[in-house]
């Protein structure tokens, strides 16, 4: 057996390449040594570059010798983390600590680390995940969760809990149960955040100026730094404080050890093996664990949001059932969620088995997502670097033109000169880019927020400018959550009967009017029945009464938990009653839910009646077909169109002792059924879904149904909201696997009148139109379609798994005319998200947070219809729970986009500016002076910059997007023409100058050479082209509201251009400017109209 047992790991934590390294002493000394040479440059690049660091200080060497690992992940970010191990030791002579695990099986000895004498077990630890060193394949991996390779009859066998010796040694490899997110004091955040480029730069700078007597300015520059940088640090503690605050869960649990046992321990002490007692007032759940014995309900909000309770289950008895978390959340309780109450037999425990701790568990999995996002893809910021690049060789430029130019005039200074090219560097790169450009970022945030939408992860919203496809789920989303219940279609000996609207006054006493009362997973919590509104509605429809013997929590004292009856007014049997033995949750893998039901006196003490509700076309498969209806379809049919949701119930018998009724399988149950009926509830669209959906397809943004429910309920609601519009056809797509013959595509042209025609053959050559049409994009259609009629594909999660897994040529085609995915599983959501981005899609995706999380978590703006203020599944969530939100945080994402190319052009073209007047002024060894730049740099552009981002959305969406690129011709071409401009009209006036009769040459002196005509000119002149830049680029619709209304914008204009005008026509000493006579009464006048021509 070998030490470790290891697995590959997941894709979100995939190691690409590893390479163990060890510590060279004369290596790491010589480096060093070097590194604090150049004023400490080299220890900088040395905590920037951790990668290349350890290749200079190591050495390569075998993986069992390494100090130090280098690591690569999927997202290309390299890391270094250093090796760390342990001792384990084996008792010899002591059988019975790992007798448990045998009996279990001898797959499961892989979760301890055994061996026959002391060993050292080496593992890293990475992103808060654990990894081992597997010896056979020489690499680290992470090691398999508990439950790997085990079935649910296998996790049973570990009821009697760990012994003490295998609850340390299993500590050691899996470590504490904790999610901690730890807390850095002041002075850490202090110095990570110093030792950022942004402010290294800054400091650079602010010392250069020091040393080239710009006090002011370099004073001004270091207030502002210091005061945003006090508010960085204040922030970023106070948000890792909530996050510690949210996450963080200590208490004391008991556990059963040795099978006997009850001991207290702390919750971080809890291992994977260990069996947790549920107390009988409920608990918040420390980890993730199995349920085992008894009964909960449990709210899970904190991690999907839904604050309706779920009744939890005993794990089922099943040796062909793999075990897995995901597949059996029914089964499962979830770290962080709350148990609300419990439910045993009598004296029995509530029992469950602790199956993943820590960071491994759902909510640290979370957590996790929320410390190590996943890197967005946004070309936006790659072009603002290449631009930032440009600007940075411009500097390069600018100071080999410094010292050539300085050097040319016989300066021989080498202090000043060295200053005056540094200086250069500090104008064309300004220090304060960076933050203006988060400006319309954070004001989008507040404005979105006064709409009671709130946003986890800022750097979506700029996203959110370039959405091209809006995806949403039918249910709580376009739908209202709640239902009307419309009737009852009974069977009767193989045919339909009328509906029945008043179940309790005209459904006759039967099965159907049974499965009613029990077949649901309703409770009672402080007296209020609570739980799902449909299966609300329908109980509701009876006028039964539900009832759980006994104290909440010992409701399983008589055998029977849930007992329904019939109200003391029903004419048929007025004393019935039902009691439920077991139930088999809802599944939205497999669709439906079951429960065990015996009548109350029973003479039968073997006769258990079985009722299941589920999708119609499941239960369908499930029933005997000679119970269902030749005309089943049909009918399902009649009513989906309406958009109504539909149910089938049927039913069977079976003999079978009731105290062995909690080893019964859930196979062995849902088979051979007799089908009872439909039932039929009505699901309204909300009343802002259809504006809302025409607001997006006038916008050009297309818009997607992703839903669990039925096809043809989804697609009869697509119509009604607007998705599919008025004279457009839905082509369903059905594969089919065939066997030998492969998967076969079927075609089902669906009209107006729910007709079918022939089948349709579809051509993926071509995939760029966002509408399909039946003569254009290398499409071929067999069927009688009018030559310009454009369709919609629909497909169910069935065919769409099918199609994604054999039929390549035909994906891209579904993904681009596909209007309805339904019957979706939540994984599927996230896929088909995940593929539609790979094809240039921007994508939003809103739900109302059940089944959603993948998918919201996947979509480049996940919105979250939640109650609560933030959900962790999602970056944006709305309080408000309606689609209305969506326009809302696109009008947002394309103003905060276009402000944010708007002041990245505003501050490259102040930069440039400024670095073409001082390349002017250096040319005869002059220069701007301190409170000149502190007028134009502090008073003008960080105002400006500042304002220009208040402006809001425009309020209405047009079709063309904001652009997404720096790199565009128009782009490129408007900055190259503004910057021409701008030299040209320096440089006339330069020369315009020099020809005036009254112009006296500027002659260099040792101490001060800004006080000239030249500097006067040039300092008038660019302070209103700065003006007038931000006017120009402060640009309003159709992405913002017109310039007008930014009333601080319209201020600084009324502010800053008047006191710019009055530096002109009456020059102040202190501004070191002269009077140039006649010329500043019309220099105003001459600026303004050069920049119109």
């Amino acid at each position: 057996m070998t030490v470790l047992d290891m697995q590959s790991v997941d894709a979100e934590d995939e190691i690409t390449h590893q390479q163990g390294y060890r510590l060279s002493i004369w290596k790491s000394t010589v480096v060093f040594f070097l590194a604090t040479l150049p004023g400490g440059v080299g220890l900088l690049l040395i905590y920037w570059f951790p990668q290349y660091t350890l290749r200079l200080i190591g050495y390569k060497c075998p993986m069992s010798q390494a100090t130090y690992l280098l690591l690569k992940d999927c997202d290309g970010n390299w890391c270094v983390e250093k090796i760390k191990h342990y001792v384990t030791e084996s008792e010899e002579g002591n059988e019975d600590d790992d007798k448990h695990f045998s009996d279990v099986d001898d797959e499961m000895a892989y979760i301890l680390p055994t061996c026959d004498t002391q060993q050292k077990v080496v593992y890293i630890e990475h992103r808060h995940l654990r990894y081992f060193y597997d010896a056979p394949s020489k690499q680290f991996a992470k090691l398999r969760h508990f439950y790997d390779k085990l079935t649910c009859l296998a996790i049973h066998q570990f009821i009697e809990g760990l012994s003490e010796a295998d609850a340390v040694k299993t500590k050691q490899c899996y470590g504490p149960n904790s999610i901690d997110v730890p807390v850095k004091p002041y002075h850490v955040l202090f110095i990570e955040e110093v030792l950022h480029p942004f402010y290294i730069f800054q400091v650079l700078s602010v010392t250069f100026w020091m040393l080239d007597v710009y006090y002011y300015y370099a004073a001004a520059v270091l207030f502002i730094s210091s005061l945003s940088l006090v508010i960085s640090l204040l922030q970023t503690r106070k948000h890792m404080q909530q996050l510690h605050d949210m996450v963080t869960c200590s208490s004391k649990v008991s556990v059963l050890r040795d099978g006997k046992v009850l001991e207290d321990i702390p919750s971080e002490d809890l291992v994977p093996g260990d069996v947790l007692v549920i107390p009988k007032d409920g608990m918040s759940m420390p980890c993730d664990a199995a349920l085992l014995a008894g009964n909960c309900v449990v709210n899970e909000a904190m991690l999907t949001g839904e604050s309706l309770p779920v009744t939890k289950t005993p794990l089922p008895h099943d040796a062909n059932l793999a075990y897995m978390p995901d597949d059996c959340k029914r089964h499962t309780l979830f770290n962080g969620t709350q148990v609300i109450q419990t439910r045993f037999f009598g004296s029995k425990k509530v029992l469950a088995v602790v199956v993943r701790t820590g960071f491994t568990t759902a909510k640290g999995s979370l957590v996790r997502s929320i410390l190590f996002p996943k890197p967005l893809d946004s070309k936006m910021w790659k072009d603002i670097m290449k631009f930032v690049i440009f600007l940075a060789i411009t500097a390069a430029f600018g100071f080999t033109y410094t010292i050539i130019i300085l050097r040319a005039h016989n300066y021989d200074n080498v202090k000043e000169t060295i200053l005056r090219a540094f200086d250069v560097i500090t104008i064309v790169v300004p220090p304060a880019l960076p933050a203006a450009l988060t400006v319309g970022t954070v004001y989008s945030l507040s404005r979105l927020k006064k709409q009671s939408i709130y946003c986890i992860s800022p750097q979506r919203v700029s996203l959110c400018g370039k959405i091209k496809l809006a995806c949403f789920d039918k249910t709580g989303t376009l739908t209202e959550d709640s239902l009307d219940f419309l009737g009852i279609r009974p069977c009767f000996d193989q045919r339909f009967t009328q509906l029945v609207a008043e179940p309790h006054k005209n459904l006759p006493m039967g099965e159907l009017k049974y499965a009613m009362a029990t077949c649901h997973s309703l409770t009672r919590i402080d007296g209020v029945l609570r739980g799902d509104p449909l299966e609300l509605k329908m109980f509701e429809a009876l006028k039964w009464e539900l009832e759980e013997p006994g104290e909440e929590h010992t409701r399983f004292d008589s055998l029977v938990p849930v007992v329904v009856q019939a109200k003391s007014d029903d004419e048929f049997y007025p004393s019935l009653e039902l009691g439920v033995l077991k139930q088999f949750s809802f599944s939205s893998e497999l669709q439906r839910m079951s429960v065990l039901v015996k009548k109350l006196p029973s003479v039968d003490s073997k006769r258990i009646e079985v009722y299941v509700k589920g999708s119609p076309e499941k239960i369908q498969q499930l029933c005997i077909p000679q119970s269902v209806p030749p005309d089943f379809f049909t009918v399902l049919s009649k009513y989906t169109k309406k958009g109504c949701r539909v149910l089938a119930i049927a039913h069977r018998f079976l003999h079978i002792k009731a105290h062995k009724i909690d080893k019964i399988t859930r196979d062995e149950v849902e088979c051979d059924l007799m089908f009872l009926g439909l039932l039929i509830m009505q699901n309204k669209l909300k009343p802002e879904s259809s504006p809302v959906i025409t607001t997006l397809h006038s916008a050009s943004i297309r818009t997607v149904m992703v839903t669990g429910d039925n096809l043809h309920t989804a697609i009869s609601v697509a119509r009604d909201c607007g998705m599919v519009e008025a004279g457009h056809r839905v082509i369903m797509m059905q594969a089919t696997d065939s066997g030998d013959q492969g998967v076969l595509l079927d075609y089902t042209l669906v009209g107006e009148d729910m007709s079918c025609a022939d089948a349709v053959m579809l051509s993926s050559d071509s995939y760029s139109s966002d509408y399909c049409n039946s003569s254009t994009n290398s499409t071929e259609i067999s069927i009688l379609l009018p030559s310009s009629q454009p369709y919609h594909l629909a497909v169910d999660g069935k065919s769409f798994a099918l199609i994604m897994q054999t039929h390549k040529d035909i994906i891209n085609r579904l993904m681009v005319c596909g209007t309805v995915f339904a019957r979706m599983a939540p994984e599927q959501k996230a896929e088909l998200v995940r593929y539609l981005q790979t094809l240039g899609y921007g994508v939003a995706m809103c739900g109302d947070g059940a089944n959603d999380c993948g998918a919201l978590k996947a979509a480049h703006a996940g919105i979250s219809l939640s109650e609560t203020e933030a959900s962790v599944a999602s970056p944006f969530t709305s309080k408000i729970p309606n689609i209305s939100c969506v326009p809302k945080v696109i009008k947002e994402g394309r103003a905060a986009l276009v402000t944010a190319f708007s002041i990245f052009k505003f501050m490259a073209l102040y930069s440039l500016t400024e670095f073409i007047t001082v390349a002017f002024l250096y040319s005869i060894e002059s220069n701007l002076g301190d409170i000149q730049y502190l007028y134009i740099d502090l008073i003008l552009i960080l105002a400006f910059a500042f304002v220009m981002g208040f402006s809001g959305p425009y309020p209405t969406l047009i079709k063309k997007r904001p652009p997404g690129t720096l790199a565009g011709l128009n782009v490129l071409l408007s900055l190259i023409f503004h910057i021409l401009l701008i030299t040209a009209t320096q440089l006339a006036l330069w020369f315009y100058l020099k020809k005036q009769h009254w112009y006296e040459p500027l002659i260099p002196n040792d101490y001060d050479n800004i006080v000239c005509s030249e500097n006067t000119l040039l300092f008038q002149c660019s302070i209103f082209q700065y003006i007038i830049l931000a006017v120009i680029l402060s640009t309003g619709p159709p992405y913002r509201n017109p310039l007008y209304t930014n009333y601080w914008f319209m201020l600084c204009l009324i502010v800053l251009v008047p006191a710019c005008a009055y530096l002109v026509m009456a020059p102040e000493a202190w501004l070191k400017i002269v009077s140039m006579y006649f010329w500043n009464h019309y220099f105003v006048l001459f600026v303004v109209c050069s920049f119109h021509l």
